[in-house]
């Protein structure tokens, strides 16, 4: 018995295929959402390393100068809530932003009050497991990889 199967037809089939693969895939928008602690800062010298590897700890120093100017300063406990408001808890203190994914959900915008706005590149973004990137220029350019593990509640 012969079947009279034409491209086109097998492509609408493949592509329905994956269209609803796609749509089983949680958003990005419903994955960040919960409470992440942070567990390491690392950076790339983006002067010498061309490998792209991630060898160097942030210091408490260097953290404390990339800091000064950004609006996540010592925030060690991230809230993401469905209301797009985040909230970040330090040591010291806890402050209250806006937050929205823009791009193809790869992009995290965060937003302060005084309309200070910072982006942060989404690498990677599991169930219990979050890796955001920044670009900085203060002596040395480089990124910074920031890794966060999602705390159970």
């Amino acid at each position: 018995m012969k079947t009279n199967l034409t491209y086109p037809t097998v492509f609408a089939v493949v592509a329905g295929l994956y269209l609803t693969l796609l749509s089983l895939q949680p958003s990005p928008e419903f994955s960040i959402l919960g409470e992440w602690r942070e567990v390491s800062w690392e950076y790339e010298k983006g002067d010498s390393l061309l490998d792209g590897s991630f060898d160097y700890r942030v210091t408490d120093h260097i953290k404390a100068q990339l800091l000064s100017n950004l609006i996540i300063h010592e925030a060690e406990i991230w809230n993401f809530a469905n209301t797009e408001t985040l909230e970040m808890s330090g040591r010291s203190a806890t402050q209250s932003l806006v937050w929205k994914l823009k791009g193809r959900g790869n992009i995290l915008q965060i937003q302060r009050g005084d309309h200070a706005t910072e982006y942060y590149q989404i690498q990677e973004l599991s169930e219990d497991r979050m890796v955001l990137h920044f670009n900085f220029d203060m002596q040395v350019r480089g990124i910074v990889k920031m890794t966060f593990e999602r705390i159970n509640t």
